[in-house]
């Protein structure tokens, strides 16, 4: 069960990044061509953003997550924050199941891949909680993952992990809460990806809970009030953490908080874009 996330100033290369909006573009484009209700239908497939909005949101993660507005699916390294190897677009670690999911699905549809022979280890280490990846051993599988990532079908089964376990979830939430703004929608779906949706008080519902307790719900406080306070408790939670063994990295963290509420500040709330950012003092433009 995935509890926390970290911020990675990773090396990358335009050669390995593969733009995982390139299939909301070409859904918004046709949406255009069909008119309002053909754009209405694909904001609700795409959980209540329109294809571009969804695009920008994946976006602004990747920047927090691998310093690059370009989704990194070959990513993969041991960050030494105890969890193992963190690899792909999302950051799926080996201790907790993460990896496992994505390797295993891939499995299913393709037996003879490169990342195969790693799931009986993969499977260990989840059972265990363990970060320790000399079994894997740890070199073979970070060159396997980068190899298998250059495949088509495993980048598209970690956007669908990404989907079931991280973007669905969030937008549910938001659904609950009965919220309409692109950017408080892109905010759950963030801290869904670094804080998880489990029941651990850093979890993406605790927070959302503890924002309800201090503001209410945004059917009352407003919907632009109640983010402003979810942002303040996520940021406390990121400096607080009730897991110790990630408290230095999410303390590392709370610029990509700062970052939304930032954009907040400027007043686009429906994520229209381009429209430029800076996180961890570096400087982006979102298309």
């Amino acid at each position: 069960m995935r509890t926390t996330r970290t911020h990675r100033l990773a090396a990358v290369t335009a050669a390995a990044a593969l733009v995982a909006g390139a299939a909301w573009a070409a859904t918004t484009a046709q949406a255009a061509s069909d008119g309002p209700a053909a754009q209405a239908a694909a904001a609700a497939q795409a959980g209540g953003l329109t294809p571009d909005q969804r695009r920008r949101a994946d976006q602004l993660i990747s920047v927090f997550e691998n310093s690059t507005t370009e989704i990194q699916y070959g990513y993969a390294e041991n960050i030494n924050d105890g969890r193992g190897v963190t690899a792909g677009r999302a950051g799926f670690t080996t201790n907790d199941g993460d990896a496992l999911k994505v390797v295993r699905a891939y499995t299913a549809v393709y037996p003879d891949n490169p990342l195969a022979r790693f799931v009986p280890e993969l499977e260990r280490l989840a059972a265990a909680g363990s970060g320790d990846t000399s079994g894997l051993p740890e070199a073979d599988y970070i060159t396997a993952w980068k190899q298998a990532a250059q495949d088509p079908a495993f980048r598209q089964v970690q956007d669908d992990q990404v989907d079931q376990r991280y973007f669905t979830p969030a937008m549910n939430q938001a659904d609950q809460l009965g919220l309409t703004t692109a950017l408080a929608r892109a905010e759950l779906y963030d801290a869904s990806i670094q804080h998880g949706n489990g029941s651990e008080y850093d979890a993406l519902p605790a927070l959302i809970d503890r924002t309800n307790a201090k503001i209410g719900r945004p059917s009352t406080a407003g919907e632009r009030a109640w983010l402003d306070a979810f942002f303040d408790v996520r940021i406390d939670d990121l400096n607080n953490p009730a897991n110790s063994s990630t408290a230095d990295e999410w303390r590392k963290s709370v610029d990509r908080v700062e970052c939304l509420r930032r954009i907040a500040a400027t007043g686009n709330y429906d994520l229209d874009g381009p429209f430029d950012i800076t996180a961890y003092g570096s400087g982006y433009t979102i298309n």
